[in-house]
């Protein structure tokens, strides 16, 4: 089965993650989208605010087998965080499959591992479980603070990477400010 398929059956749809999809590349390997779709679709710039790319372009650079974009709302960006910190709402497997990909596999050093799909990165105090990631043209970063059901989504549409913010400041801070209000 194609993974967008998989994907689709296995995880949106029982998130209710209506406004998330993998569209099918075209010939020319434009995302083929409808109209509706494409209207929601915004203009990716570079880090110098440069337009890059008509919308909706995957930069073929960035196109290797089996891989592809994603387009997805905050609402369904949201929803998926939630599952990922909490989960107890969703299905018990798919609960079980995304804290697997989760779980350090492999470590890097002392404060950097990764998992199946996450990093790992321990600081003082907090472990944070996350993934920047993005386009010469857009870029994204969901970050997890788990043992205290925290989560944060940032989308830009400019190719920079917003995470070490919330990786290093945002995240670890409402990690204290919520330990202190537990104790």
């Amino acid at each position: 089965m194609p993974i967008g398929a998989l994907i689709q059956h296995r995880i949106l749809r029982p998130l209710a993650m209506d406004a998330s999809f993998i569209p099918e590349r075209g010939a020319d390997n434009r995302a083929v989208m409808d109209g509706a779709w494409m209207r929601r679709v915004v203009q990716g710039y570079s880090d110098q605010g440069t337009a890059v790319g008509p919308i909706g372009d995957q930069q073929s650079y960035f196109d290797f087998p089996g891989t592809g974009q994603m387009f997805s709302s905050a609402r369904d960006l949201a929803t998926f965080a939630a599952a990922c910190v909490d989960g107890r709402a969703i299905d018990p497997n798919l609960r079980e499959a995304l804290r697997m990909t989760q779980r350090e596999v492999f470590r890097v050093d002392d404060k950097f591992g990764q998992g199946m799909a996450w990093e790992t990165v321990r600081l003082p105090g907090v472990t944070v479980i996350d993934k920047p990631g993005g386009l010469n043209n857009a870029s994204g970063y969901i970050g997890l603070v788990p043992s205290r059901r925290i989560a944060i989504v940032l989308l830009a549409n400019r190719g920079e990477y917003p995470h070490e913010i919330a990786r290093y400041k945002i995240l670890p801070a409402l990690a204290h400010l919520l330990a202190s209000h537990a104790g």
